[in-house]
């Protein structure tokens, strides 16, 4: 690489990271989570340039600069699919709200009934001869997920995380989106199956194996490795094997990614180390947006402008919602929850941020979902994101805050 696209290079990613943090102040004093300014600035730089003359982006960034930006990106996504990984791992623990069973419904029917409502859009979903009959099963999917890690700071953003409401509704969350990953993966293998060699699949069994059983063992009981810059680098790397390792047995390196943050100890990941291992993930993925959004052809976005594409958002964003907000109120119903509280539940729940992206970036890379379907899902997950806490705030005063809390505390 040139000397010079490389700086050039270096100088576009230090003017999105600039430009992500100045966006993602101004989302917070407007009572957004930072990460939602980060997502919108990403994808609209990506947007922008995509929109421009060919040679004008071409002399923007050159394409050796954005070999570089595609390959930034992509640690981030790594990076940042890792944090989630590890972030359902934490959350998972969190809080002694038991709720058992009585997740299920709040899992299945907005997957279920997503998946419903995606069928009848299945041409426009699906990616002509390649895996179409795959398209509509994996949006709906994506439309069900909860996003964890946004959740939380949105949570820690209206102050309720001690409420039994912002538990259960993290439960529920970590249960679906590891369910979800469960079924993303399984679409990818089935529709990707094709014959390895016997030796690409034992190097990507064995680098599993040393990713869920061996570093998790290993970090913790070497001094040097579990805390400062080590620990930092252990995880980096961690994610990097997983990904390897997933992509050698024919899946996304995403979700390797993902298995791994999982399997590495949360408890050091909660470390200061660990938290400076989530300022580098936030250094790196406002490039990944940049680099997808580029690589999404404009003309899925006339699409989603027109009425046929407009009809297709509007049924599934409302599908999507009432979904999430039915589960709150069944959920809500099992409990003998009052009315309010199992509404903010299912608002709680409609938050869906990084995750959908990220699994909708899964489906788009792997040829499962169309241009179209991935715009889609990139803004029905900002408009549901930013809806989630002035929602949750219109639901009730602190007053009524307060008397409910007393409520839901006697009924859990």
């Amino acid at each position: 690489m040139p000397l010079g696209d490389a700086l050039q290079g270096l100088t576009i990613l230090a003017v999105i990271v600039i430009g992500s943090m100045i966006i993602g102040n101004l989302f917070n004093r407007f009572g957004q989570p930072r990460v939602l300014g980060s997502i919108v600035a990403g994808i609209g730089v990506g947007t922008a340039l995509a929109a421009c003359p060919a040679s004008v982006r071409g002399a923007l960034i050159p394409t050796t600069s954005r070999q570089l930006l595609d390959a930034v990106g992509t640690a981030g996504l790594l990076l940042l699919m890792f944090s989630a990984g590890n972030e359902l791992r934490r959350f998972g623990k969190l809080g002694d709200t038991s709720i058992g069973w009585r997740a299920a419904p709040c899992i299945l029917i907005p997957i279920t009934a997503s998946v419903l409502a995606a069928w009848l859009f299945a041409g426009r979903l699906g990616v002509p001869d390649h895996h179409e009959t795959y398209g509509w099963v994996f949006v709906g999917i994506a439309l069900g997920i909860t996003a964890v890690p946004v959740l939380v700071l949105i949570i820690k953003d209206l102050g309720i995380g001690l409420l039994p409401v912002a538990q259960v509704a993290l439960r529920i969350s970590v249960a679906t989106d590891g369910f979800a990953w469960i079924l993303v993966t399984a679409l990818v293998v089935i529709s990707h199956a094709t014959a390895m060699s016997p030796r690409t699949l034992a190097v990507g069994a064995v680098l599993l194996v040393v990713v869920v059983f061996v570093i998790p063992r290993i970090v913790p009981r070497i001094t040097s490795l579990s805390q400062g810059g080590a620990l930092a680098g252990m995880m980096a790397v961690s994610a990097l094997i997983g990904a390897a390792a997933t992509q050698l047995l024919g899946f996304h390196p995403a979700i390797g990614a993902v298995i791994a943050g999982f399997s590495f100890p949360a408890a050091l990941a909660e470390a200061s180390s660990g938290r400076g291992f989530t300022s580098v993930v936030n250094v790196l993925w406002p490039a990944f947006f940049v680099s997808i959004a580029m690589s999404v052809p404009l003309q899925a976005l006339h699409d989603l402008a027109s009425w046929e594409g407009l009809w297709c958002g509007a049924v599934l964003a409302t599908v999507a919602f009432g979904s999430k907000l039915s589960a709150g109120f069944v959920f809500g119903a099992i409990n003998r929850w009052p009315w309010r509280s199992s509404a903010k539940l299912g608002v709680l729940l409609d938050c869906r941020g990084v995750t959908e992206i990220a699994i909708a970036s899964v489906g788009f890379q792997a040829r499962l979902i169309s241009p179209f379907a991935f715009a889609m899902l990139c803004g029905l997950a900002i408009a549901t994101t930013a809806a989630t806490a002035p929602l949750y705030r219109a639901l009730g005063t602190e007053v009524t805050e307060t008397r409910e809390t007393k409520e839901v505390a006697e009924a859990a």
